[in-house]
């Protein structure tokens, strides 16, 4: 599962910021006001009741009883870059994948955390998490990075890569969405060599994201 592994590493690194003493809890909307997706062919619907839904390919697996574990896993890697960094509010809310021997891949997955003291838009979160990748992760770069709306709101998408020794070089194409207090990231990976033949299915999962309230 080791590419998993790495998936889930760079979906926690995103939100290496100090978090605020009292952080706000996530707590699903009670009246739903979003416009859903359009629905795209061969693809499936996840609705977390009140708080998000996404869409993948219809031949992946809905992989969320691995979170935990994941995110135990995650967590300790990245503190293994970096001692200091607090990732105790990041919440692994779903993940899927297509199923293989080695784990999922390629996968999905979707993460969110308080927005940390300091960091209020979206400028300042996306400038701190490309600062954080570029002095703990080797070989990063971005590939491209642009602005767009998904359902009312400002979002970020970036197409970067970095290198591991023990994993190769990853590609990973990943949403950035401010809520309120909140901080959602969308984020699907494949190694750099497959990521041209997935591009075009990574775009369509992480566009359809649609923040339920």
């Amino acid at each position: 599962m080791k590419n998993i592994y790495l998936a889930v590493l760079l979906i926690l690194a995103s939100f290496a910021l100090a978090v605020s003493c009292a952080p706000p809890e996530l707590k699903p909307a009670t009246s739903i006001n979003y416009t859903p997706a359009v629905p795209i062919s061969g693809f499936t619907t996840f609705t977390s009741e009140g708080l998000f839904s996404i869409s993948y390919p219809q031949d992946w697996s809905l992989a969320n009883s691995l979170l935990e574990e994941l995110r135990e896993v995650g967590i300790d890697l990245i503190e293994g870059i970096d001692p200091d960094i607090d990732l105790s509010d990041v919440q692994l809310l779903f993940m899927a994948g297509k199923e293989t021997l080695e784990g999922y891949y390629p996968n999905v997955m979707i993460s969110v955390t308080p927005r940390s003291i300091g960091y209020y838009n979206l400028d300042e979160i996306c400038e701190a998490e490309e600062r954080w990748a570029k002095e703990y992760l080797q070989g990063y770069e971005v590939n491209s990075q642009v602005r767009t709306v998904i359902n009312g709101l400002e979002a970020d998408i970036t197409i970067d890569e970095d290198y591991e020794p023990e994993f190769g070089t990853w590609r990973y194409i990943t949403v950035t969405i401010v809520k309120d207090d909140f901080v959602w990231f969308v984020g699907c990976s494949s190694e750099s060599e497959d990521f041209p033949e997935y591009e075009d299915t990574f775009d369509k999962i992480v566009r359809s994201i649609r923040i339920l309230n």
